[in-house]
């Protein structure tokens, strides 16, 4: 290997090493490190400051001040306010002198407790002129103390035509001329099969529940009348009557004339005693006089076993057990008869 000489102005002494490799690596070694430490301890840059007593600051800047129309324009808001404070960024948007396409907002906390809100927007315009951006806008600050309104910061706009200068005439469309009529899309295809395919649903659905069915007919209601003369039938079959049980029979039999008068004739009054339901039911408009005598009478029955601690014998028993059918029986509604049809006549000859 060559020799490196490196010689020194003081005392004009000459050194030597043999290894000129070794001598460079080690350089650039340093060199690096040198490079790194002082990449590394560049200081970062200060937190953002406001002036004592001033809550909120805002700045904004605009990518260009002159578009063509329908071309993007970024606007940046940037918002410095305190800890505890609230920005709300209004919509600039205008119709179509200014159309809102995107907009971002992000917010940064420092260790001095300020707050940085940053608002992105992407704006256009279809309108050829003169803008100011967010003119009747105002940024909202909220603070413990209350809100406060501040003007929007003051961008202008300029939007020019997308025709060059000297250009007077449209230019011709780029692809040549559409064909018309266009082309049916295929979304028009699969729109109309989805409206047959509910169509023909809505079909069977509504044959399938017009069809007359075997397990859809439910055998019809029973009469109220059927109803009573069935409970009274039951009642006389109990032998209350020979046994002298007098307070549960006339309850019962309280209980199905006062069905029997809710079904017949349509009569509710839940909160009413079955005694003092059928005393109401005298001054029912759907009974008729002869109804209201069947009612009194038997309801005259009742309050003497009640109130008049009468304790009727077995045949008493049995005339309010008649009582009460004679009641149903004439109260119930007429069903009518088929009448024969007339002979036909022979025709003369």
């Amino acid at each position: 290997m060559e020799k490196l000489w490196v010689v020194f102005p003081h005392g004009g002494k000459k050194f030597s090493t043999r290894w000129k490799t070794s001598a460079i690596l080690h350089s650039s070694f340093f060199i690096l490190n040198f490079a790194l430490w002082s990449g590394c301890s560049k200081p970062a840059p200060p937190p953002p400051e406001l002036p004592a007593g001033q809550y909120f600051s805002v700045s904004a800047s605009i990518s260009t001040n002159q578009i063509r129309i329908g071309d993007p324009v970024d606007v940046t808001l940037t918002a410095l306010h305190r800890d505890g404070t609230t920005v709300g960024f209004p919509n600039p948007a205008s119709g179509k002198d200014v159309v809102v396409r995107d907009a971002k907002t992000e917010t940064e906390t420092f260790p001095n407790g300020l707050l940085r809100t940053v608002q992105k927007l992407r704006l256009t315009s279809l309108t050829v002129t003169n803008h100011v951006i967010g003119e009747k806008a105002s940024i909202l600050l909220s603070t413990p103390a209350g809100v406060q309104t501040n003007a929007y910061p003051f961008l202008s706009l300029e939007v020019v035509s997308s025709l060059k200068p000297g250009e007077q005439e449209i230019r011709p469309a780029k692809g040549g001329l559409a064909h018309w009529p266009a082309p049916p899309s295929h979304w028009l295809w699969i729109t109309l099969a989805i409206l047959v395919l509910l169509a023909a649903a809505f079909l069977a659905l509504r044959k399938f529940l017009t069809t007359p069915r075997t397990f859809l007919h439910l055998p019809p209601p029973v009469p109220p009348h059927q109803i009573a003369l069935d409970a009274l039938a039951d009642l006389r079959a109990k032998g209350w009557i020979e046994a002298l049980q007098i307070e549960p029979f006339y309850v019962a039999l309280s209980g199905i004339v006062r069905r029997y008068l809710e079904g017949r004739f349509g009569l509710r009054a839940p909160e009413r005693t079955t005694e003092e339901f059928i005393r109401d039911a005298l001054s029912s408009k759907k009974l008729s006089d002869a109804h209201r005598d069947l009612v009194a009478g038997f309801l005259e029955q009742s309050d003497l076993v009640k109130f008049a601690r009468h304790a009727p014998g077995p045949s008493d028993m049995h005339n309010a057990l008649d009582s009460a059918e004679r009641l149903v029986r004439e109260t119930m509604p007429v069903e009518a008869v088929p009448q024969p049809e007339p002979a036909s006549r022979k025709e003369s000859p």
